[in-house]
């Protein structure tokens, strides 16, 4: 299938205010005896996209996982338009407005693209499982407005033609559109992007880098870790993990050229 690919160009980094949405400040965590990550603190302003990079074993997964909530740090503080969220569940910073990807597409492999779709509208519901089990007024009418919100987001993604297809037999590249659709039916406020681009072709990747630079020109705040630098050029600002420590931060060109980043990448 062809999805239609969207205008893009350079995406504009300086047309909001730089106001924090999503603030780490000394966020600390460790596995037994192992510190994994050590006063990690940054921004990521809102209305931008942030590259998020270092070699493996940086603590990049670690810092995803405590961001969106599948941890909670042994210190430190992770803020949310302002709020702490620390001890957030992933469920209520969903609700809040911040969502994931995972490295590997997590798609309900059983389930129709329409399913799926559906699927991301649950943090918007309000009817209980009693209520769906009884199909009452209000579950009923829940259930069309996640219908109705599918649609509108598969005729978004280019998705019309896939929505009977189960999401397991699709090939890399639309589970990955898949998924991203999912995660931004809602419209979060904050999307987390875990390595997109991994396990796709040249065509995937390119499609996926038209999406991504779109959700962003459409107002979306993007936090991206890849180890695809052609990926990464679409971030204003990259910060560098090393071993549990940020080493440098700045431009994508800046932080390529530091010391202790090309030390870290290349050992020279």
């Amino acid at each position: 299938m062809n999805h239609p690919v969207p205008a893009f160009g350079t995406a504009p980094q300086a047309v909001r205010p730089a106001q924090a949405l999503l603030r780490l400040d000394a966020v600390a965590h460790s596995f037994g005896g192992l510190e994994v990550l050590r006063n990690v603190s940054f921004d990521v302003p809102a209305g931008h996209i942030v590259g998020l990079i270092g070699p493996n074993g940086s603590g990049k997964t670690t810092c995803f996982n405590i961001v969106s909530g599948f941890l909670r740090p042994k210190g430190g503080k992770v803020s949310l338009a302002g709020r702490d969220i620390t001890a957030d569940t992933v469920q209520q910073r969903s609700r809040a407005g911040l969502v994931r990807t995972f490295q590997t597409p997590q798609v309900f492999e059983h389930m129709t693209v329409l399913e799926n779709l559906m699927a991301g509208c649950h943090k918007a519901t309000h009817a209980g499982v009693l209520q769906a089990m009884l199909r009452t007024p209000a579950s009923r009418r829940e259930l069309a407005a996640m219908h109705d919100a599918a649609l509108a987001c598969a005729g978004k993604f280019g998705l019309e033609r896939l929505l009977q297809h189960r999401a397991g037999t699709l090939p890399a590249g639309q589970r990955r559109i898949v998924e991203l659709a999912r995660a931004c039916i809602g419209n979060p406020e904050l999307l987390l992007l875990d390595e997109p681009s991994s396990g796709l072709n040249s065509e995937e990747i390119e499609l996926l880098r038209a999406w991504i630079v779109r959700l962003h020109q459409e107002g979306m705040t993007i936090l991206l870790v890849s180890h695809d630098m052609g990926l990464m050029t679409i971030c204003g600002t990259a910060h560098v993990l090393y071993y549990g420590e940020i080493i440098a931060s700045g431009a994508l060109h800046e932080v390529q050229a530091d010391p202790r980043v090309r030390e870290a990448y290349l050992g020279v």
